[in-house]
């Protein structure tokens, strides 16, 4: 009697979820998502193997524009309303929105604001319109990752959704338009090309350093150094000053790493920019601090404390970062993803596939929550 009992009262225990796989989820699921993004690839954009046939750089346009109608769902309006429906029908339905978003923003810039405005036209030579609208996503990235993981929402924190999100949605757009005006749009209109405040390259690996600064920061570092400020105003300036200078900082480090695994034929090349080759390597960055911050979560408890686990976990991410950039670089862009090499095997253009590996990290990790990483397990007796 006493043993039936027992069995009844471990079955009415209540249950908490548990990594499915055990220590080795995330492990699967990042190589999982990995093995997605390659096939997913050859499937959709490969310019080899890929039967829809589009260009890389209306590739760019759809898959930038797709990242940042994530931004918006995901982050700034905080999954609302998908939250509200179970998954992975909610994770489906915001992926729909998602690509609806891409393709639709494309559309809007390079055929009807092209067709007023060459510097955004489909029909511009070598596929310039869809770069011009690829890179407006570009300060985009900046503006709303800053106002959703940096600021976390100020000024509008106070405010009850989904109506910050709204004002939040805004505020992204207005620093996104004067990054756009002051660092994009001159450098791809032909009359003021030889006028830009700042070149391409340069404007692009700063800009690309600074996204790092901030996925780095809330993804490894729980937005230190700007979260120990209490101030909530001077904290936002204190992440957007760190972010921007930072990004500096940033951006040269990087771009002596690029110098330095280059191979100095590639380096000699009159194409070659170090600068934008700095944003290639920052966007490896981004996919692993995503990838240790979403896939990867610190324990609650650290073994080595909480400053010796950041250093670590960014040790980590610096070197998968470098290793990535030269391996995919080296071959394996040309080799499996079909892009076409600069000399040799050399070649490719990370910007478009790691972006393409950090879009199905993020749908996975947000828009399905994760869906399927878990399983149900009986609490211990003694937890009750």
């Amino acid at each position: 009697m006493s043993t039936q009992n027992e069995v009844r009262e471990s079955q009415e225990l209540p249950t908490e979820p548990v990594p499915a796989l055990g220590s080795l989820t995330p492990w699967v699921i990042t190589a999982s998502l990995l093995v997605l993004a390659i096939l997913s690839w050859w499937v959709l954009a490969d310019p080899k193997w890929s039967p829809v046939g589009a260009s890389l750089p209306a590739v760019d346009a759809v898959l930038f524009w797709t990242i940042l109608g994530f931004i918006f769902t995901g982050f700034t309006f905080a999954n609302w309303p998908f939250s509200k429906i179970r998954q992975p029908t909610a994770g489906i339905l915001q992926v729909g929105v998602d690509v609806a978003i891409g393709f639709l923003a494309a559309w809007l810039f390079s055929f009807v604001i092209g067709s007023w405005d060459p510097t955004f036209s489909h029909s511009t030579a070598a596929g310039a319109g869809f770069t011009a609208t690829a890179f407006v996503v570009l300060i985009g990235f900046f503006a709303y990752a800053l106002a959703a993981a940096s600021w976390g929402g100020y000024p509008f924190a106070a405010i009850p959704g989904p109506v910050a999100s709204v004002a939040q949605f805004f505020l992204g757009a207005f620093i996104t338009l004067v990054g756009v005006v002051v660092l994009v749009y001159p450098n791809f209109n032909t009359t003021l090309a030889k006028h830009a405040p700042l070149a391409l390259a340069p404007a692009t690996g700063w800009v690309y350093s600074s996204i790092v600064i901030v996925i780095v920061a809330a993804m490894l570092w729980q937005n230190w150094p700007w979260a120990s400020v209490r101030n909530r105003h001077a904290q936002a300036a204190a992440a957007l000053v760190v972010a921007l200078g930072g990004g500096i900082g940033l951006y040269y480090l990087l771009r002596l790493v690029v110098l330095a695994v280059t191979p100095a034929e590639v380096k000699g090349m009159p194409t070659f920019a170090a600068g934008l080759q700095a944003a290639e390597l920052g966007v490896c960055f981004s996919l692993w601090a995503l990838v240790a911050g979403l896939i990867f979560a610190p324990s609650a408890r650290p073994r080595l404390g909480t400053a010796g686990t950041r250093v670590i976990r960014t040790a980590v991410v610096t070197v998968l970062a470098i290793a990535t950039y030269v391996v995919f670089m080296r071959f394996f862009a040309t080799k499996v993803l079909h892009f076409a090499p600069v000399r040799g095997t050399y070649g490719g253009d990370p910007l478009t596939w790691i972006d393409w590996a950090i879009l199905i990290v993020l749908w996975y990790a947000v828009a399905f929550d994760k869906y399927g990483s878990t399983r149900r397990a009986p609490a211990a007796a003694g937890d009750q």
